[in-house]
């Protein structure tokens, strides 16, 4: 399976939507590849924090997919559900 230009676009789109800290947890940890240890020691936390904030990022994101949040490029920030 892979991911077309307009599904990346839409999933960037909802990534923006996050709180910046989950999001830069959740791009430190999937992206970047980077272990819960070193994203809490870049972000001078706990691993135990690091954790949770994925955790939220990403019930926070498959909320706003059940709600029907477009990902085809579409901003759900805009209300367009």
């Amino acid at each position: 399976m892979t991911i077309d230009d307009e599904e990346a676009a839409g999933a960037a789109t909802l990534m923006d939507t996050l709180p910046d800290r989950h999001r830069t947890v959740l791009r430190l940890r999937l992206a970047h590849r980077l272990p819960a240890v070193e994203v809490a020691r870049i972000l001078g936390t706990n691993v135990e924090a690091v954790l949770l904030l994925q955790h939220a990022a990403l019930n926070l994101l498959r909320r706003q997919l059940a709600a029907g949040a477009v990902v085809d490029g579409d901003n759900p920030a805009n209300g367009r559900y």
